[in-house]
């Protein structure tokens, strides 16, 4: 019998790591009926969290949730690459610099229950509008219009933007690629996630 494969833009995963997803979800789902928001980093860039966030999202849409998946990671987002747009599509950060509203950036996939708000282009100061009081407001309308919203940051190890989400946030997953980052380094980051 044959693997049943799923394809992620450009990335395949087979059901047993579909199945990894799952697993999370559910623990998540154990963890409390009081988690919505979810901060998702890293240590350290190319660890994996986008992946994560994305797969992650998928799952909790296959359960008939209302997702939404919010890439945060203004600095440098590689969730475009792997989400197609069919038009030229404005993000986050228009939003945050006050150009569009909020609605205006959610956009529909393929997927079914799943909505995505695209980062948007570059900030020369992503510090500043990850701290502007529209974050909270878009927070509170996400609270109210989804089950779940996954958000994909920054990694932690490099700036201060996953903390900062993370403080507004229901829990915080922090990916790590085994073998790869010192565990000085992850100490480091889930204290910086705890604080």
């Amino acid at each position: 019998m044959k693997e049943k494969m799923t394809v992620i833009g450009n990335k395949v995963v087979q059901s047993k790591v579909e199945e990894y997803y799952n697993k999370i979800r559910t623990n998540i789902q154990f963890s409390g009926p009081n988690i919505k928001v979810i901060v998702i980093t890293s240590v350290q860039e190319n660890e994996g969290k986008s992946l994560v966030s994305l797969n992650l999202a998928i799952s909790f849409a296959k359960l008939e949730k209302r997702v939404l998946l919010l890439d945060a990671d203004i600095r440098n987002s590689v969730m475009a690459a792997r989400i197609k747009f069919n038009r030229k599509v404005e993000g986050f950060t228009s939003y945050l610099s006050g150009q569009t509203r909020i609605e205006d950036n959610i956009y529909e996939t393929e997927i079914e229950n799943l909505h995505i708000i695209p980062s948007g282009k570059y900030s020369p100061n992503p510090t500043n509008l990850l701290q502007n009081n529209r974050v909270d407001l878009a927070l509170e309308v996400f609270r109210e219009f989804y089950d779940i919203v996954i958000i994909d940051t920054a990694p932690i190890g490099l700036v201060i933007d996953a903390a900062l989400l993370a403080q507004k946030a229901d829990a915080s997953i922090l990916v790590v690629e085994s073998g790869r980052t010192p565990k000085k380094l992850v100490r480091k980051a889930k204290r910086d996630l705890e604080q």
